[in-house]
């Protein structure tokens, strides 16, 4: 799943074949900041999905085009990294358990208070930021590992190189410009062996935040390093 986009964080969709449902949960809230778009109906919702990200989905579960199980079908088939909240007014229990189960994060029957849908809402804004802290922490770790590895497997062959060109810098025999070019040789893989060093000695996450979205791992700071 890929990421919400920056500009699209505190966006919400909110499906009903009622209109002036729409217009009621949009008004709720968009006075606690949060960027609202409307479809009347489960057509019109699933193509604002495939326009725009959207981290949370309220849906209506009975709409006479296509369905709120159909939405929640679209967007985990098109792996859609959205919370999906059902709103039901047919407030039978297998409606409710079977949209949990196709993969909706919570529900709220009608009618509903404006607090209740401001603490819903509110609470998988929560949610988001929380799986979104351990899937970046998942993948640095993964990072950190590769680094790891790949440092482990490139020391040894670099070491041996190390010791050559020492050995050709060293002799008292031999053309100059060669030696010059093993001393060269023997600066720059010091120079790629501490970086190795960093990398296996990576103790805890560092980033470094750039324009974009991007986001690198620090190994000069989130390193212990040695000499």
């Amino acid at each position: 799943m890929k990421p919400i986009a920056p500009n699209r964080e505190k966006a919400v969709l909110v499906i009903d074949d009622d209109e002036g449902e729409c217009y009621l949960v949009e008004d709720i809230l968009g006075e606690e900041g949060f960027n609202v778009d409307i479809a009347v109906g489960g057509e019109m919702g699933i193509r604002l999905l495939t326009e725009s990200e959207y981290p949370v989905v309220i849906t209506d579960l009975r709409m006479p085009d296509i369905d709120g199980m159909a939405v929640i079908d679209f967007i985990h088939k098109r792996r859609l990294n959205s919370l999906i909240v059902v709103i039901t007014g047919y407030a039978t229990i297998d409606s409710v358990i079977d949209a949990l189960r196709a993969g909706a994060y919570d529900y709220i029957i009608k009618p509903f208070s404006a607090d209740l849908l401001r603490f819903t809402v509110r609470r998988a804004f929560d949610y988001i930021t929380i799986r979104d802290e351990q899937d970046r922490l998942k993948y640095f770790d993964k990072v950190a590992q590769l680094a790891i590895t790949t440092a482990h497997e490139v020391f040894q062959p670099l070491t041996v190189l190390m010791g050559e060109a020492s050995a050709i810098a060293k002799s008292p025999e031999g053309d100059a410009a060669v030696k010059e070019m093993a001393g060269s040789i023997l600066t720059e893989a010091r120079k790629i062996r501490d970086i190795i060093r960093k990398m296996e000695n990576l103790n805890e996450y560092v980033t470094k935040a750039f324009p974009g979205g991007h986001i690198i791992l620090d190994i000069e700071k989130g390193s212990s390093g040695s000499d």
